[in-house]
């Protein structure tokens, strides 16, 4: 079987590092799609319950200590890098080096999105980032285009958001607002209902409106 293709994605403000399978995102998963390796790292896997690691997480990496059970298998790719059947410790390490006080480009992006002062800029800062392979940007584009109207382009991206990040309750929540502006009331009913299940949002009251 192939190994795993990660995905670099650093936030130097917050200080994380998320190395995961390329389309993978970490968002909202359950616990037990992660296995603990320190209280600041964890591996993650394709699935609650599963075995297939895809990648793994790392809070607070400037001053983190990769521990002798990074060094083992599994191993990955890491194209950024140049790196090939690596561990996880030799890519924290590389990250540290490289990545210490720098984002990456896909974190760029997102921040500018985050920041954009128009509609208009932000979809062009969501595009950015999504092309340059970061997944969550479907969720920030879709909400981004829901806003200015253009249900039928936000549908699909809130759609793939909600298979990448099923347990993300805002997700569902956005995603039940597209297709209550598509007028699609059984698929709106089903996306609240199921935001609701996960968490708190807006999704009470926009169930309430719409029915």
């Amino acid at each position: 079987m192939p190994l795993p293709s990660l995905f670099i994605n650093r936030d130097a403000d917050y200080d994380w590092l998320i190395a995961l399978e390329h389309g993978r995102v970490c968002d909202g998963h359950p616990p037990t799609q992660f296995r603990g390796v320190t209280d600041d790292c964890a591996y993650m896997v394709e699935r609650p319950g599963g075995r297939r690691i895809i990648g793994f997480v790392v809070q607070a990496l400037r001053g983190f200590v990769p521990p002798q059970r990074l060094f083992a298998p599994p191993h990955f790719e890491a194209p950024l890098f140049g790196l090939s059947r690596a561990t996880a410790g030799e890519i924290v390490l590389t990250a540290q080096a490289r990545l210490a006080d720098e984002p990456t480009t896909n974190r760029a992006y997102f921040g500018a999105a985050i920041n954009a002062v128009t509609p208009a800029e932000a979809e062009t800062m969501w595009r950015c980032c999504l092309e340059s392979g970061d997944s969550m940007a479907h969720y920030g584009l879709g909400y981004t285009l829901l806003g200015q109207g253009r249900a039928r382009e936000a549908y699909g991206h809130l759609r793939y958001y909600t298979e990448l990040a099923p347990t993300n309750a805002w997700a569902w929540c956005w995603l039940g607002q597209a297709c209550a502006a598509l007028g699609e009331r059984t698929d709106a009913r089903v996306a609240y209902e199921r935001a609701m299940e996960l968490g708190e949002t807006d999704a009470g009251e926009l169930l309430a409106d719409v029915f």
